[in-house]
């Protein structure tokens, strides 16, 4: 099944977007390898490793901030998949894109992010709506609005638009906020009236929990928010971050669609 991953990214498309400065002047053997490549292999890496098992208490969220231990001397994260387990959705998402941009920033031979950058990066046993980390957890467009303010993406919710390795904010129900019943993944392959995606399922019909890939009907998505990576190295304003209120707020407090619009470039 992870062979999909492989067959269903090859070639995959960036959206451009106004709002997405280019990536910084580089040589052709720099970019040899471009981020969707660099995310499918963080993918893989995980899944090495097996299902590794679903939850939501403080051991998983201890697992994800052990995952990447601080190297004083490469003055980066090193990440060790085999330590982020037990996860869930948001930690999953938020593991295999600071894998990529490691893995990204190798293969291309720089240095796009910069120390500050890393450790701002870095997942913190913080709320909702504080740093980075705070934003790709939280309720409601968090992870997408991360993205947009950053400058490293675009939004959209077409799913005509949707290509593989897009991460996808799903809502199963109407509730944005307290009352969401939501989970976050990365698009491997829409197959029409069906979608296979991967990320930190619950177990469910027989299915272990843990890191895979799942296929979900779309009638059962109520509501979805894609976020397509286009300038991975804008990830380096992650220290210019501000904490973001609204969105700590959603985790006892509902809001609207309209309100979510405009805080992800929409």
């Amino acid at each position: 099944m992870l062979a999909l991953l492989t067959t269903a990214t090859q070639g995959a498309p960036v959206l451009k977007s106004k709002r997405s400065a280019p990536l910084p002047h580089t040589t052709a053997a720099q970019q040899q390898q471009p981020w969707w490549k660099a995310l499918q292999s963080s993918i893989l890496e995980i899944q090495r490793h097996g299902n590794g098992a679903y939850s939501t208490d403080d051991q998983a969220k201890q697992a994800l901030v052990k995952a990447f231990p601080w190297d004083e001397r490469t003055r980066r994260p090193r990440f060790d998949a085999q330590v982020a387990r037990p996860s869930f959705c948001s930690a999953a998402v938020y593991a295999a894109v600071l894998s990529g941009l490691l893995k990204w920033e190798e293969a291309n031979r720089r240095r796009a992010i910069s120390p500050e950058a890393w450790q701002a990066l870095l997942p913190q046993l913080v709320k909702d709506g504080i740093g980075p980390w705070g934003y790709a957890n939280a309720n409601g467009p968090g992870f997408a609005m991360l993205v947009h303010r950053l400058g490293a993406g675009v939004n959209f919710t077409e799913w005509q638009k949707a290509r593989p390795s897009d991460i996808m904010k799903i809502w199963w129900n109407d509730g944005i906020g307290a009352t969401e019943r939501g989970h976050l993944v990365i698009l491997v392959q829409d197959e029409g009236d069906t979608v296979r995606v991967w990320s930190a399922h619950q177990a469910k019909d027989g299915q272990p929990g843990g890191y895979g890939i799942r296929r979900v009907p779309k009638s059962s998505i109520r509501r979805v928010l894609f976020t397509r990576i286009t300038n991975p190295a804008a990830f380096n304003n992650a220290p210019r971050l501000k904490d973001d209120a609204w969105l700590t707020e959603l985790m006892t407090r509902s809001a609207t669609w309209e309100d979510c619009l405009p805080r992800c470039g929409l």
